[in-house]
């Protein structure tokens, strides 16, 4: 029986919870560094913290590989229930891991086992929800539902960053209130997991599987057949998320141990961004619908080009309203690129090949680049002495990509016209 209403609902509320647990190590980086790690440089502290949550980005490539196959071969829906049963378990885990000085080196190290574990799930998430909904609802405009859907990633930030606001406000001074948001993340997974439990298969995968198309070995099909677009795919993710990841985890970093605001104040600007960023990303699948895929992702890394210099000049200024004026051009800049990214890299790939090949190469990208993001931020800021540093990051990102859109254009847009 098709049970067709609860999909948008479990897609969406899955996507946000898997997201949230994600994301909600940053919120918390500095709390976790502190418990996890011995050392009394805060610095090293903060730098070992963002090292393991770059960690959690390693297996990311391999799970695109294993929920690429999964969600090819027998069904898009089982491999949705799977990364969020995946994503449940180490979230729920790491809230109540003893610290190093209870366990000493098993502390770091089952922190980092459950990082591996959520990377890894993390992967069948994304892009493979957006392919859902799209498989699901084909009449829909495809960048603005892909926009809807990739800034549902960005509440599941939004939620982590005020459940951080909240602890900090009623649990100041409580040294171990971090470990609520984890096991409540892990808590709510049960819900997301019986929803999703509850949909039906996509109607495109149900017809490849009743007429026998679809893959026994997918990732190798992809690599023999679609190299050129599993390289495209591989950029887009890397320049989206080398922004991206900046918004969603490095404005906490840089405004609690960077500048050394309270750590309210920074939550609350996470928050704010995180917001900015959640907008504008439908609106830019909308654009995208208008003006074409590769227009809209080529004008947005411009944009990136142009204006991160000044924006991270002014997130560091003394004035609010520039701080504020700042933050809300990185959003826009961050959802510009990443609302079109989903739609441009799915429609690069046939049906049958779409989910491996966008997982993995999707994840690969944000695994190398993303990932290493506000680690790499972070670094600049300190061996520069420059605040605005970072930007150098982005800009270097945004411009090889445009280069590599530039001399490959007549390619990639036949293959989105197909």
């Amino acid at each position: 029986m098709k049970r067709s209403k609860p999909i948008l609902l479990s897609a969406v509320w899955g996507n946000i919870l898997e997201y949230y647990d994600f994301t909600v190590y940053s919120v918390f980086s500095t709390a976790i560094s502190q418990t996890f790690f011995p050392t009394d440089s805060k610095f090293s502290q903060i730098l070992l913290s963002l090292g393991v949550f770059a960690i959690g980005f390693i297996t990311r490539p391999i799970g695109g590989i294993l929920f690429g196959y999964i969600g090819d071969t027998h069904g898009r829906r089982i491999s949705l229930i799977i990364s969020i049963l995946g994503m449940t378990i180490p979230t729920f885990t790491i809230g109540i891991i003893p610290s190093y000085q209870e366990i000493g080196l098993y502390a770091p190290v089952t922190l980092i086992i459950m990082r591996l574990m959520q990377g890894l799930c993390l992967s069948g998430e994304g892009a493979g929800t957006a392919i859902f909904v799209l498989e699901h609802h084909k009449n829909l405009r495809p960048g603005l539902t892909t926009g809807l859907v990739h800034g549902t990633n960005i509440v599941g930030t939004l939620i982590a960053s005020l459940i951080g606001i909240i602890i900090e406000q009623y649990f100041f001074g409580v040294t171990f209130a971090w470990r609520f948001a984890f096991i409540l993340g892990g808590l709510m997974g049960i819900i997301g997991f019986y929803l999703r439990f509850k949909v039906s298969e996509t109607p495109i995968f149900e017809m490849l599987a009743k007429r026998k198309q679809t893959l026994k070995a997918p990732f190798l099909h992809v690599i023999k057949t679609a190299r050129l677009p599993m390289f495209i795919t591989f950029c887009t993710g890397a320049v989206t998320s080398s922004i991206v990841y900046l918004a969603k985890t490095y404005v906490n970093v840089f405004y609690s141990n960077v500048l050394h605001f309270d750590n309210s104040t920074s939550l609350v600007y996470l928050s704010y961004v995180s917001f900015i960023l959640m907008l504008s990303m439908p609106l830019s699948g909308f654009i995208g619908d208008i003006i074409g895929k590769f227009r809209m992702i080529v004008l947005s890394s411009i944009s990136i080009f142009c204006f991160s210099l000044p924006t991270f000049y002014f997130m560091s200024s003394v004035e609010i309203i520039h701080q504020i004026i700042a933050l809300t051009i990185l959003g826009m800049l961050a959802g510009a690129i990443s609302g079109t990214a989903y739609i441009f890299v799915i429609s690069l790939f046939t049906p049958a090949q779409r989910f491996s090949g966008v997982a993995f190469s999707y994840n690969l990208g944000i695994a190398i680049f993303g990932g290493t993001s506000p680690m790499i931020s972070r670094w600049l800021v300190d061996k520069t002495g420059l605040f605005y540093s970072p930007a150098f990051y982005i800009m270097l990102t945004s411009s090889i990509f445009l280069i590599i859109m530039y001399f490959m254009r007549n390619s990639i847009k036949k293959l989105v016209q197909e």
